[in-house]
């Protein structure tokens, strides 16, 4: 039953012909092929990703992806969330599993709100890189 809620991973996953244990391209989890991930000055992500059967070192400026809507929440298509946002982590989420952006936003009306954004939804890798899925490019 839980196999039928999970997406075909061949729609989202490539792997090299020559070398089937080396992932060339994913749309989204990152996170299952990369290592070391982490948030540094507050808006780029950086990890590790499996590439030509080593560990590249990548970054991808969330900056240029995520913004705030006027309810004080973090999403996709939009710039710049940490320059009107504060208390901005990444961690994983309640089951440990994906990683999460946290921040705290002002709303329209003033208030703080805290809002969280799962970033294997829309982050994936191609040719050694982390490449945004969703929203502008």
């Amino acid at each position: 039953m839980f196999s039928t809620l999970l997406p075909n991973m061949e729609e989202y996953d490539v792997y090299d012909q020559d070398n089937p244990k080396l992932l060339i391209r994913s749309k989204i989890n990152f996170h299952l092929a990369a290592r070391d991930i982490e948030l540094i000055q507050g808006h780029i992500l950086r990890a590790r990703v499996s590439w030509e059967g080593g560990w590249k070192l990548v970054t991808l400026d969330l900056d240029r992806y995520i913004g705030t809507s006027s309810e004080g929440r973090l999403v996709w298509g939009a710039k710049d969330f940490s320059w009107s946002s504060t208390k901005v982590e990444m961690a994983k989420d309640v089951y440990g599993w994906c990683p999460m952006l946290y921040a705290t936003s002002m709303d329209f009306r003033g208030r703080a709100l805290r809002s969280a954004l799962n970033l294997a939804q829309c982050i994936g890798i191609e040719n050694g890189a982390l490449l945004p899925t969703c929203g502008s490019r």
